[in-house]
């Protein structure tokens, strides 16, 4: 059996040009890169182009890493640098909840805004850092849709600071040095993040492998097989939110989204109800939802991201973020069609 390599061997060998020993250095660190990326930038694509230059820039700048520091601290402040670089060029990402109130039932849905880019969610395979199922719970709210869309509506130094310090641990001083800024001013700017970026509410987002869940989500799956209102109604929040990126408008209470869903989507499903398929985003259940192709088979039109939380001692889904993008069906891991 082979002895792994040293990782400060390594650090060296890379330093004088070993492209292979680099790579070997930097792979365990990637997917949680990526997962850092994702939070600044709130595109499983936009993270995918900051990631490799990240990658790109630790290459070339490898000889000025001191052996004796962090690799990890090195190389978020390299992808916490990249993704600030890359917001001072692209539009500001956003969910329909950050632009405009609720809509009121009956109201009459707009063309999607071209000049908007939307939050987006990832597969789960993306974002997972170990095999351990235990250290993915505790880490389940830093990368749920909710917060990473609120993250976007932060100005991006105060989303920098935040991530760096509060999720991957890193001192004020060490913040300070990644971001050129003085020390004094962190406290300010994680107060004002923190206040932006706190949760909704005072429920808690419950573990899907509770069993309570599973038959929440089974039945959730089943009232749109069967275009059955009642039964949809039974299972979400009294203050449950229902949007539709690319489009503006959304839908908030139990009596508006169930009456926008029965009248622009159930009552001309049936008696075919909607077919939908099971999968995860965001460590967050998602569903593809499909729709009849000219051939017969079932195609992907758009992809349902689920948030249940617990409430008064039950779940209850209190978000349905339902993207029309058949890209999203794919790129979070679920078939473009079936049947």
């Amino acid at each position: 059996m082979s002895t792994p390599a040293d990782p400060q061997d390594l650090v060296s060998r890379a330093a004088l040009g070993d492209e292979v020993a680099f790579n070997a250095v930097v792979a365990p660190y990637e997917r949680s890169l990526f997962r850092h990326c994702y939070r600044m930038l709130g595109s499983g694509p936009d993270a995918e182009e900051a990631l490799q230059d990240t990658l790109l820039r630790a290459w070339r700048g490898i000889g000025t890493f001191e052996a004796s520091g962090a690799l990890g601290g090195w190389l978020y402040r390299i992808a916490t640098n990249v993704c600030l670089d890359a917001l001072r060029s692209k539009r500001a990402r956003v969910d329909p909840v950050s632009i405009g109130p609720p809509s009121a039932r009956g109201a009459a849905l707009t063309a999607p805004d071209p000049e908007l880019a939307w939050v987006e969610p990832v597969s789960d395979a993306s974002l997972v850092l170990s095999d351990d199922p235990q250290s993915e719970v505790l880490r389940k709210e830093d990368v749920s849709l909710a917060f990473v869309a609120a993250l976007q509506r932060l100005p991006p130094r105060q989303r920098a600071c935040l991530l760096l310090h509060d999720v991957l641990g890193f001192t004020q001083g060490e913040v300070a040095v990644a971001l050129d800024i003085s020390t004094s001013s962190i406290n300010s700017l994680l107060h004002r993040a923190r206040q932006a970026a706190r949760p909704r509410g005072p429920e808690s987002i419950i573990d899907l492998t509770d069993p309570r869940a599973q038959d929440l989500l089974e039945r959730y799956l089943e009232a749109w097989h069967l275009a059955d209102i009642d039964a949809l109604v039974a299972l979400v929040a009294e203050d449950v939110r229902f949007s539709m990126p690319p489009l503006s408008e959304w839908f908030e209470g139990v009596a508006a989204v169930a009456g926008f869903i029965e009248e622009a989507i159930f009552s001309v499903a049936r008696p075919y109800g909607v077919a939908l398929r099971p999968g995860r985003c965001n460590g967050q259940p998602a569903f593809a939802v499909y729709q009849p192709g000219p051939d017969g088979s079932l195609v992907a039109a758009g992809l349902q991201v689920l948030t249940i939380s617990e409430q008064n001692s039950r779940p209850v889904v209190t978000d349905i973020v339902s993207y029309r993008s058949p890209e999203l069906v794919v790129r979070c891991g679920l078939p473009d069609r079936i049947g």
